[in-house]
């Protein structure tokens, strides 16, 4: 005897309201699944799409508020500093509170200088940018790296007059 004539057989041999009862719950059982297997994951997926949206809606307002700010700070440009480009480099980033995380001021070129920074604050090296941009310094190369363990920036600067 296979399988299904097994099954068939313990079938007739129920009763109706059992029957009517096994119809029941094989429906629940049908409609828990669709919902758990299908409705369930479509709306998770949904909102997570949603809040990734939010996110990066977010991260863009941010990002626009900073280039406005910078946009505004270079229209209201100061007149370039006098002194070298190394001092100036050097003061500044002693204003911002940068000093301790300049790890190397090297020459190179006409009124070029490259700079290594570790351990940088994203907050200071925006402002320290800021105020070199005002002082008609310019960032010509910048690489940064983000330490994931601490929030901080290595960064590699080649700054120019």
């Amino acid at each position: 005897m296979g399988l299904i004539q097994v099954f068939k057989a313990r079938w007739d041999a129920l009763q109706a309201r059992e029957q009517q009862i096994l119809r029941f719950s094989a429906v629940l059982v049908a409609l828990l699944l669709f919902y758990l297997l299908i409705i369930d994951p479509v709306y998770s997926g949904r909102d997570d799409a949603q809040q990734r949206l939010r996110s990066a809606q977010e991260a863009f307002s941010v990002a626009r508020r900073q280039a406005l700010d910078l946009k505004a700070a270079s229209s209201n440009r100061e007149t370039p500093a006098s002194g070298s480009l190394l001092t100036q480099v050097e003061s500044s980033a002693q204003q911002q509170g940068l000093r301790s995380a300049l790890k190397r001021l090297q020459p190179s070129g006409d009124d070029q200088i490259q700079v290594s920074l570790e351990e940088a604050s994203y907050t200071q090296l925006i402002q320290w940018l800021s105020s070199l941009h005002q002082s008609g310094v310019r960032a010509q190369r910048v690489d940064i790296q983000l330490d994931r363990a601490s929030d901080l920036l290595g960064v590699q600067l080649v700054l120019a007059r």
